[in-house]
């Protein structure tokens, strides 16, 4: 084991590149983040398209209206939905989906306040906003559960019905309710999808992260597993022989220097139950977790004056290790046959930082299926969940992949 007093960097500052992935801010949408995303989008492109295609409609209809209705009307209608697209492309959710709501309120608001508006004088068209009711309601799916949009639905669409029934020329009207019919089973069809997408995209979050957690209760009982075998195997290659040539009276030189090989193995099991690890047994279990993998794997260790003595939390040294052999594991699998993988591993006062670096074929972080659970949850999982973890994934294709895990103790 390598010892160095100097200062070493422990982090770095660079931008990250495109296949970077650490802490929780830069993790990746949920499903029905996704979902709504679109949604909101779609919704913002669809309003805004109407008003101007709506705009010789709204003028020759503001002549038979008080002028405040459209004054009212356009920022009540237009406004939610425009800026719930917008600000669908910010990080934070719940704003976009404040102003997907509004846009059902606003829409019924101004339909409801349109009759009070209204001088008497018969429209030659269609009330403008007849136009998209289904379109308000689509909106209250993003941000509302499938009874308060269904109810949404109807309050939106009604009243503009009513006022295309009532309000044209007799030469316009129709049957009141086989059209008011036909309008609510046209935009329920799209009002249901939409409700059904978000639904999709709940369960598939819901599966995920139960197959997330069902790969991490695997992963940790084969670290267990593992333990144990190596403890059996230690049993009975070490201290049964020890014990089966003190038994036959083996020369007790021979016996002595067998026992204590099989004390140094012994002292180099990590116990079930071990509170703490010094430094050096630290670095000797991280060493056990590469060649438990892979024994070629270079392993380089740096450790600040002190350290190989300072004491260090089991649990982030468990899962350290855990992950460290998950990443060594990806790296001898998909590296490529030209790729070379390496570990360096620094203990400082309070920190722990391991990087594994090969200059294989690298890969897409973005691109690895949602049920490829290897780097989301057994290495970047892990170490998101221990309290003062952190995990970096550079790669890129042709570029190699770097894996930098850490864990800093509560200062």
């Amino acid at each position: 084991m390598a010892t160095d007093t100097a200062p070493v960097a422990l982090s770095t500052d660079e931008p990250a590149p495109s296949g970077r992935a650490g802490s929780p801010e830069r993790a990746e949408n949920t499903a029905e983040e996704r979902i709504t995303r679109l949604f909101a989008r779609f919704i913002g492109s669809g309003y805004l398209c109407y008003l101007l295609l709506l705009i010789p409609d709204i003028t020759r209809e503001a002549a038979a209206l008080a002028p405040w209705w459209t004054v009212f009307a356009l920022p009540a209608v237009f406004g939610p939905p425009i800026a719930a697209g917008l600000l669908s492309f910010r990080r934070q959710l719940d704003p976009a989906r404040h102003a997907a709501a509004a846009s059902a309120i606003g829409y019924a608001a101004a339909a409801f306040a349109w009759p009070l508006a209204w001088d008497g004088t018969l429209l030659t068209g269609d009330q403008w906003m007849s136009y998209m009711p289904g379109l308000a309601a689509l909106a209250a799916a993003v941000a509302c559960p499938p009874v308060p949009t269904l109810l949404a639905l109807v309050v939106c669409l009604v009243p503009v019905e009513l006022i295309n029934y009532h309000c044209r020329i007799p030469e316009l009207r129709g049957v009141l309710v086989p059209d008011m019919m036909f309008a609510m089973a046209f935009c329920l069809l799209y009002v249901a999808a939409a409700l059904m997408a978000m639904r999709t995209g709940r369960l598939l979050d819901r599966t995920r992260a139960q197959a997330h957690a069902a790969a991490a209760a695997a992963a940790a009982t084969t670290a267990r597993n593992v333990q144990r075998a190596r403890y059996n195997a230690l049993m009975h290659d070490w201290v049964m022989s020890t014990l089966l040539a003190a038994a036959r009276r083996t020369d007790r030189a021979e016996v002595r220097r067998q026992a204590e090989l099989a004390i140094a193995k012994l002292g180099e099991l990590e116990p079930e139950n071990v509170a703490s690890y010094p430094g050096r047994a630290l670095i000797a279990s991280l060493r056990t977790a590469v060649a438990d993998v892979d024994d070629t794997v270079r392993v380089e260790a740096t450790v600040w004056e002190g350290c190989e003595d300072e004491e260090y939390p089991a649990e982030p040294v468990r899962v350290l290790g855990a992950a460290l052999a998950e990443a060594v594991r990806n790296s001898v699998r998909h590296a490529g046959p030209e790729g070379q993988c390496r570990v360096r591993a620094t203990l400082a006062p309070g920190l722990v930082e391991v990087m594994v670096v090969d200059d294989g074929v690298g890969f897409d972080l973005g691109a690895i299926a949602p049920h490829r659970l290897g780097v989301r949850v057994s290495i970047i999982g892990r170490l998101r969940e221990l309290p003062g973890g952190a995990v970096d994934v550079l790669t890129a294709p042709g570029k190699g992949t770097t894996v930098r895990m850490a864990w800093r103790g509560a200062s």
